[in-house]
């Protein structure tokens, strides 16, 4: 069978080891070939695949959400401002111009205590003392005009009196006065020194008076 040299392609005869042409050895394994050069994209299409991934539609909604949130943002902040200077703001100042022109009062107000009055001592009535003939109470003032009534068997005298002294010291003065024959009432804070006798009857009543803060004291004297 003819045999080629592997290398120049010259014939060669049957057993050779070298090629008489080219002087290459025969029967070895083949030369390996030059790998094939490899292909290398552009730069260009290699700078064009990122742009191709921003252009994304999910990147673009997100991008036009977050533009419609900072917007919706912006006009609720512009809305707050707008409304406290046209609504909040005059108010206040009203207010404010309102409190302004009310007086204040600077210092402490001094507060007297006016004296009260002490109580009116009603003026006696008028008219003539009576002699009842009964001692008068010693300091004590008439209180108005006594009264004398005649009648064919017996005559009656009343006479009235006031003093500051109290009821227990106009009526330890009668009980000395009238005698150990004197009778003695008191009832409701008041008191009747009474003493009868053959020729008449004698009665003094004794009563403490809230509205002057005196004593009053009634002579009676029934003589006939």
């Amino acid at each position: 069978m003819a045999q080629f040299c592997t290398k120049c392609g010259a014939p060669l005869a049957e057993g050779m080891k070298f090629c008489t042409g080219c002087g290459a050895t025969q029967g070895g394994p083949p030369a390996p070939s030059a790998p094939a050069p490899v292909a290398q994209a552009p730069a260009a299409a290699v700078a064009a695949a990122p742009a191709a991934k921003s252009g994304s539609p999910i990147l673009k909604i997100v991008l036009i959400v977050l533009g419609v949130l900072i917007f919706l943002g912006l006009l609720s902040a512009a809305s707050c401002v707008y409304f406290y200077y046209t609504h909040v703001k005059p108010a206040v100042t009203e207010i404010k111009k309102k409190a302004q022109s009310f007086p204040t009062q600077v210092g402490t107000r001094e507060v007297r205590p006016q004296p009260s009055a002490p109580p009116e001592t009603p003026a006696p009535p008028a008219g003539p003392v009576v002699d009842t003939g009964v001692a008068t109470y010693p300091g004590a003032t008439p209180w108005g005009g006594g009264a004398q009534v005649s009648g064919p068997n017996a005559t009656m005298k009343t006479q009235e009196y006031t003093t500051s002294d109290s009821l227990d010291q106009v009526l330890a003065f009668y009980k000395d006065k009238l005698g150990p024959s004197a009778m003695v009432t008191q009832s409701g804070g008041q008191a009747v020194v009474q003493v009868l006798g053959a020729n008449g009857e004698t009665t003094v009543a004794i009563k403490p008076d809230a509205s002057t803060g005196k004593t009053h004291i009634t002579i009676n004297s029934i003589g006939k």
